[in-house]
Parts: C-alpha cells; structure tokens; sequence
C-alpha cells in the first residue's frame, strides 16, 4: 500500500508522456486540456478558458467599494427620511425618535467595511440668533450623535462631527444630523 501510494505521488510510471510527476488516473480517461472522444476541448485547471482571462470579473475592488457605500447611504438616507435624527430647538440635546434613529444608524455603520468614514454633518434652523451660534450648535448636535454612535460601538475614529450651521427653511426639519458616507 506505501509503495503503491509513493509511486502514484511519483508518477506511477503511467503519466501522459511530457507530463513528469503526472498520474495518469483512470485509463482512458481524458486529462485537463486535452480533447476528449467527442472533440471538445476541457478547460485546464484554475477554470480559466484557453486564450482568455476566465469567466470572472477582474479587479472590481474599487468599484465593488463604490457600490457598497452608495448602497449604504441610500440605507441611510432611507433612514433619515423615515425617522431624521432630530433635536429640540436650541438645544443638542437629541429627541426620543433622533435617539432611536441613531441606534439604527449605528447597526448600519458597524456592518460597514472598516475602511469606510462617515461624516456626521449637524444643522441648526434659521431661528438660532447669531451665525456664531448656529454654528457652534450645529457642532454640538453632531458631536452629541457621534457620542451616541461611539457608545453603540461604533469606532470614533471612523466618525467626523461637522457644524453646517443654519440649514434654511422649515425650522423643525432643520434641527437635524445627516450621516454621510465619505
């Protein structure tokens, strides 16, 4: 049996010619890239076509990148326009729903490749008395949702907290944070 086992390793004196080292397997049978009885050609080993790169797709790696982020912000988007992250007025203090939607957000990014960042961009409304104000606030709100992101797990250094300021019209629909993919 070990004789048996060690020749076969070695070739067993019954490999193709020019094929050192090869097993011959089942007589008869037809070898990888050679014609068979019928005439067809089997594809050689690797799965690749003759004269051809294969029926898989090469590279793709930053493509398949793009795709995935813009996949995820739609999810997010999705999310924010179901349940937005919002804030009580002049405050970056978060509303019962702004802290729900967060949480969900934070199930999302932490699925995410771990190569992806997210900019969370904060909005005050136009009521906010001075621009140093809106400003300052609107830093506030998307540090309080960066926070509440780290909490749930998700790594800070992958979250960039920017004020935007006064976002303009509709005063409640302006007290939010957007999750951006970067």
């Amino acid at each position: 049996m070990i004789a048996c086992t060690s020749a076969l390793l070695a070739g067993c004196g019954g490999a193709p010619e020019g094929v050192p080292g090869m097993p011959s397997g089942v007589p008869g049978a037809p070898q990888p890239g050679q014609p068979e009885p019928g005439g067809e050609q089997q594809p050689p080993p690797g799965g690749e076509q003759p004269g051809g790169m294969g029926g898989g797709q090469q590279g793709g790696g930053e493509q398949g990148g793009d795709q995935a982020k813009a996949q995820l912000q739609g999810q997010l988007d999705q999310l924010n326009q179901s349940s937005p992250i919002t804030f009580d007025p002049d405050s970056s203090e978060l509303t019962d729903q702004g802290k729900e939607t967060v949480t969900k957000a934070a199930d999302m990014l932490k699925t995410a490749p771990q190569e992806m960042k997210f900019q969370v961009a904060g909005f005050t409304a136009s009521g906010t008395n001075s621009s140093q104000d809106s400003k300052e606030l609107s830093q506030a709100r998307a540090q309080a949702v960066v926070d509440q992101l780290t909490q749930a797990g998700v790594p800070a250094e992958r979250l960039q907290p920017t004020g935007e300021g006064d976002a303009g019209g509709d005063p409640a629909a302006s007290r939010k944070v957007e999750i951006k993919v970067q």
